[in-house]
């Protein structure tokens, strides 16, 4: 009889953490906006603690840190706003009203007469074959650049859900940023009090680790901007300094961000550069290559250096379940996932302290010193 019951109560042990982590799961899924608006906050928070770093270690109050930071913060996007505000406002119109226009000459230049006339290859090819290929262009492509003005306009109707999570981020990394001792040490006082010291590494490890990413992601998406803005300025092309902008914004999201940044450029390349088309497409995926292979790989360096394969994977997954958000911040996500792997399941767990030797040093990891770690136990 004790035998059986002994054999019992592992089976059940297995059970209820099985059933405790699905209600998690479940919990997680059901507030899994508001996790990724918590999440968005403290990535802002992190990145708005770099300057406030700068003046307190040069003996400034912290409050008084603060408020110099989003004075500076303010005039910047003040002085931005009237600078380039106009300008791109007027380009930025015009690239949206000349999308129609670049559809239709596209569609008219893949009609299989004009294919035959560029390409004389062709003439060997069943017509009926060439027909086909460009009715399916057509309906699938082009249909979708002519109706883009249409589809865009509908999502005004979700400005006030939008405005409202701005607001809710923004007041969030406020809070973060004010008091952000509190918080951590609010965090830490939920873990079973041997492990907290070695928490504290963890979460520093984590706060390095973002701090660095984003430094070096908002200098990539400035090179690239200005790079794409200047080389298509270079060779002629109208609307350079907002295709440049939506490039560089889009540089956020590796992988689909060029794809999506490259449609604009085509339609504005179609109507005013026909004859460039190749060229400007050949520049573009030059631009990004030099970017996303020689200078991102610097710029990110060993303490940020996520595989390819991760990075795709992150935002395939983050890009399903969590939708455009999700895709954003997919790749700080996967930094935050591999952190936390390394750090609590393959040391921790697993045993294996020399988790950077093995792995290839995955992700670097800051010193933390015991003294600082000290302070919260």
């Amino acid at each position: 009889m004790t035998t059986t019951t002994n054999s019992a109560n592992p089976t059940m042990r297995w059970i209820l953490l099985t059933l405790a982590v699905v209600l998690v799961l479940v919990g997680v899924w059901l507030v899994r906006d508001i996790l990724l608006l918590t999440v968005t906050a403290i990535i802002l928070a992190v990145l708005l603690t770099t300057p406030i770093r700068f003046f307190v270690r040069r003996g400034v109050p912290r409050p008084l840190a603060m408020i110099l930071t989003l004075v500076i913060l303010v005039i910047t996007i003040v002085i931005a706003l009237v600078l380039l505000l106009p300008g791109l406002i007027d380009q930025f119109s015009q690239l949206i009203s000349s999308i129609p226009k670049a559809a239709q000459l596209l569609s008219t230049s893949l009609t299989p007469e004009n294919l035959k006339a560029q390409y004389p290859i062709l003439q060997q090819i069943d017509p009926a074959t060439i027909q086909s290929v460009s009715d399916q262009i057509n309906h699938q492509i082009l249909d979708v650049l002519s109706n883009l003005p249409g589809q865009v306009a509908p999502l005004f109707s979700g400005l006030a859900s939008a405005i409202l999570s701005v607001l809710i981020v923004v007041f969030l990394a406020m809070y973060f940023v004010a008091d952000p001792d509190t918080h951590e040490r609010g965090l830490i006082k939920l873990v079973p009090l041997p492990y907290r010291r070695r928490a504290y590494e963890v979460l520093v490890k984590l706060e390095t680790t973002l701090r660095k990413f984003l430094h070096a992601q908002i200098i990539l998406m400035v090179l690239v901007g200005i790079a794409e803005g200047g080389v298509l300025a270079l060779i002629g092309l109208p609307l350079a300094g907002a295709l440049g902008t939506i490039t560089g914004l889009l540089a956020f999201i590796p992988n689909f961000g060029p794809l999506v940044a490259l449609i604009p450029i085509i339609a504005v390349a179609v109507i005013n550069t026909p004859n460039q088309i190749l060229l400007v497409i050949f520049v573009f995926y030059i631009i990004q290559f030099i970017m996303g292979q020689l200078i991102a790989p610097i710029l990110m360096g060993r303490e940020v250096n996520l595989p390819p394969a991760i990075i795709l994977l992150s935002q395939i997954v983050a890009g399903i379940f969590f939708g455009f958000l999700g895709l954003l911040l997919s790749v700080p996500l996967a930094a935050i996932a591999v952190v936390l792997v390394r750090e609590i399941y393959i040391k921790d767990v697993l045993g294996d302290v020399d988790a950077e030797e093995s792995l290839g040093q995955m992700i670097g990891e800051p010193n933390v010193s015991p003294e600082s770690a000290q302070a919260v136990t």
